[in-house]
């Protein structure tokens, strides 16, 4: 096939010429993934998918000051043997081949300053909830990373991150001063102590117009600025330049080992730069998770609340927390938590605008080699109840009378040292408000409750 063949002979071209150079240690690392999938969407889609991943990786090591890596990437389902190669989003990450990481890593020398330049997976911190809702790291990013430890209970991290580029008109060169950007800046503090630890962190965002844009923006800030939903249904239509902020901190205290608390704060502020009129949107996110370690698994006990709009906002999303690629692992279904390359169920990415909780029974293991996961989730709204006339989907916009209960299982057996077989299972209890007859509100007339039962195999070298 074009694209794994692509894949090898990049690979072979990079290991060829690296074995020219003894001084250069080359390391190859990668994994295939098969995944047969069968589901029942929310808006009522039968899925029936077998899709097949293929990454292939190397490191490049001169030294333990300087060394290099890339990550080849490439996904087809099975049967499409001609699919097109483009990509869309800003980054253009979702082609059925790319470069998914490229970068170097050097010391600076005579200091403990490390550096990563390259396209690598660069996100916020995250604990309680394993991912982070503003900034994470499903998506790659172009950029600089710098960290250091300064002491033994002190580490900084910084870097910048250029997640779209965009030329002033369809066709016209990428020239430096007619180019369009969206940038992301961060800084992190890491305070470690015995059985606590603190990661307090800043990011700022600057996002030109005509970047990281769309109706489907899993890669912009959201709302996408082109497509700001107003009451009457219709959208802002014009993709304005804003600049955001995020000041947040998450802890984990581990004193009373195997009990362990996690929590984690964060608060967003977008402005828009332009005289549109519009006002900015501003909001925060809480989350939190209790568990305790056995011999057996470990039980969890995890909440989460993030700030809804009132009915009183002039567009969607105006008082939930603004997000930039971020993520949040919820569930398997309803949310991003999957543990599988790709859920087909129409989820929520970030779980701005709800609030929930999650009793979950983690690494449950009796026998070598097999275990399980099994979580019950509860989830809501905190935006308006009126505010469904703005016509958003139930996962991607719930309201205080939207909500939903969910079952999940997850199951891995390691069949060989690098060979695993995972079966995940989701069941999604729906409760939504749909379309009254006569309303411009654009949401369906009828959900259904969804499922999703998927069998994964992955080779990891």
């Amino acid at each position: 096939m074009k694209k794994l063949t692509t894949l090898i002979l990049a690979a072979g071209m990079v290991c060829a010429a690296a074995s020219g150079a003894s001084a250069i240690d080359v390391e190859m690392d990668g994994a295939f993934n098969f995944q047969y999938t069968q589901a029942h969407t929310l808006d009522r889609t039968k899925i029936d998918a077998e899709t097949q991943f293929v990454e292939v990786g190397a490191s490049l090591t001169a030294s333990e000051n300087l060394a290099g890596y890339f990550r080849l990437w490439s996904k087809w389902e099975w049967g499409n043997t001609e699919e097109e190669m483009a990509g869309s989003g800003g980054l253009g990450n979702y082609q059925r081949a790319y470069v998914k990481m490229a970068y170097i890593d050097w010391t600076v020398p005579g200091t403990p300053v490390k550096i990563r330049m390259g396209r690598q997976e660069l996100e916020l911190p995250a604990v309680a909830l394993d991912k982070n809702p503003a900034i994470w790291s499903s998506d790659p990013a172009d950029g600089i990373a710098v960290a250091a430890d300064l002491t033994d209970w002190l580490s900084l991290a910084a870097f910048w991150a250029r997640y779209d580029r965009q030329a002033a008109s369809h066709g016209a060169p990428f020239t430096t001063h007619h180019a369009t950007t969206a940038d992301i800046f961060a800084l992190v503090a890491d305070l470690k102590f015995e059985g606590f630890q603190f990661k307090p962190y800043f990011a700022f965002a600057a996002q030109d117009g005509n970047t990281m844009d769309g109706s489907d923006s899993n890669n912009a800030l959201t709302p996408a600025p082109g497509v700001i939903t107003f009451r009457d249904g219709s959208t802002a239509g014009t993709n304005y330049g804003n600049n955001t902020f995020w000041l947040g901190v998450n802890g984990e205290m581990s004193l009373f080992d195997p009990l362990t608390v996690k929590a984690d704060f964060l608060y967003g502020d977008r402005d828009f730069r332009s005289h549109t009129g519009l006002p900015g949107q501003h909001g925060w996110w809480v989350d939190g998770a209790v568990s305790y370690k056995t011999d057996y698994g470990t039980p969890e006990l995890a909440a989460w609340f993030g700030s809804g709009d009132d009915k009183d906002v002039k567009y969607a999303y105006q008082k939930n927390m603004p997000t930039m690629c971020g993520r949040f692992g919820g569930s398997f279904g309803f949310f991003n938590g999957s543990g599988l390359e790709d859920n087909y169920l129409p989820d929520n990415h970030t779980g701005l605008g709800t609030w929930g909780v999650r009793l979950a029974m983690k690494d449950i293991s009796f026998i070598d080699d097999l275990s399980h996961t099994v979580q019950v989730i509860y989830a809501s709204g905190t935006n308006a109840n009126k505010n469904a006339v703005f016509g958003l989907d139930p996962w991607a916009y719930m309201t205080h009378k939207d909500s939903m209960v969910e079952f999940d299982l997850g199951t891995e057996y390691e069949i060989y040292k690098n060979l695993k077989a995972y079966l995940e299972m989701a069941y999604i209890i729906e409760d939504f408000q749909t379309r009254k007859s006569g309303s411009y509100n654009a949401r369906a007339g009828k959900y259904d409750n969804g499922w999703q039962i998927a069998l994964q195999l992955t080779y990891e070298f």
